[in-house]
């Protein structure tokens, strides 16, 4: 019986919350396409072959100071065949290794995701900090 598409890209982001909260960059890498579009909050823009790299880099960086702990809110995942989006929350604790001190952020998130040798895998990654609600004027 094959499994469903929505249920696979929930494994693969439960990799993904994993590798982060083990602070494996190959475990977080496997999740990508080889080639992808990477907008994450407070970053440059990174496109195609040069967003794996930047991310190895920058998750390297970020295991060697903190202590991860992810968690993953997946508010909609909708499969269109071999194309798909997901949207959500991460809400990210970062422990510094050496001091203690923790920090909470609370981001937003949108992913597209395409098969690649038939596997789910993040093609388009965007993410910008929650900011708290603000009334508009009337």
């Amino acid at each position: 019986m094959p499994q469903d598409d929505e249920y696979l890209i929930s494994v693969a982001k439960t990799e993904f919350r994993e590798a982060y909260n083990t602070g494996d960059v190959d475990r977080l890498l496997n999740v990508f396409a080889p080639a992808f579009i990477d907008w994450s909050d407070d970053e440059p823009s990174f496109y195609r072959e040069e967003a794996p790299i930047a991310l190895r880099e920058r998750s390297k960086t970020l295991f060697q100071k903190y202590k991860v702990d992810l968690g993953i809110i997946m508010v909609k995942v909708t499969v269109m065949g071999e194309f798909a989006t997901d949207r959500g929350w991460y809400k990210v604790k970062l422990t510094d290794k050496k001091t203690g001190e923790v920090s909470n952020t609370t981001y937003r998130y949108f992913e597209t995701w395409a098969k690649v040798n038939g596997e789910w895998k993040v093609n388009f990654v965007m993410t910008n900090k929650e900011l708290p609600p603000q009334m508009l004027p009337e």
